[in-house]
């Protein structure tokens, strides 16, 4: 039996308890989810009856565990609550649980480190590195000798070429695609169905074929 905690209460919330329950099938392991941590009160229709069973905490500090024995997934889509919170969990001293789906695909190659989240279909090839905390969503791809920084969310059907670059809490929008060996910085966002041909700033914004920085007024 293993048992975890989740960290937000959102629709992502809905769709780790999904994974889990896939996970059991596969692979025969049992979850036992003795919380959602959100300070937010969780909306009914994010509400799934096996939600329902699960008790609510506003904060950490109700909830009663033993943190030997309790791994955390961080339910949240936000990379900058996603990197706050995994510096909460660890200042706490709670592992983060590595979660991948059984219909993914994972080089035997590459490096998956703690607190991911693999989706159902996507796909990470040889030689590649993810860094801790980051989630590649339904039918995303990261290719071989490719890089992702901790904190950074891949959105479904984004894509990372061979030997290209997500820097740390960065997102990719849905349908995206940073070209072979081009190099999204740090903190930065690739808009929806946009295109990266070259190498970024940090903490910008990008949008379109070829991507282009936006400036904001």
């Amino acid at each position: 039996m293993i048992n975890i905690l989740i960290f937000g209460g959102g629709n992502m919330c809905l769709n780790i308890i999904n994974y889990l329950e896939d996970i059991s099938i596969f692979s025969k392991k049992e979850f036992n989810i003795i919380g959602i941590v959100d300070p937010k009160k969780i909306e009914k229709k994010n509400e799934a009856k096996s939600m329902k069973k699960i008790k609510h905490h506003f904060s950490l500090k109700s909830v009663k565990f033993d943190r030997k024995n309790t791994l955390a997934i961080i339910a949240m889509g936000d990379v900058n609550q996603r990197e706050k919170c995994r510096l909460e969990i660890k200042k706490k001293g709670i592992e983060l649980f590595t979660l991948i789906h059984p219909t993914s695909y994972v080089s035997s190659s590459s490096k998956i480190s703690k607190g991911c989240i693999l989706a159902p279909f996507s796909l990470i090839g040889p030689k590649s590195n993810l860094e801790e905390n980051v989630i590649v969503n339904f039918y995303a791809s990261i290719g071989h000798h490719s890089f992702v920084g901790r904190s950074s969310v891949i959105s479904p059907y984004a894509t990372l070429n061979g030997q290209s670059h997500c820097g740390r809490m960065s997102l990719l929008g849905t349908n995206s695609v940073i070209m072979l060996k081009a190099k999204l910085g740090n903190q930065c966002k690739l808009g929806p169905g946009s295109i990266l041909y070259n190498r970024t700033r940090d903490k910008s914004t990008y949008f379109g074929n070829p991507a282009r920085k936006i400036n904001f007024k």
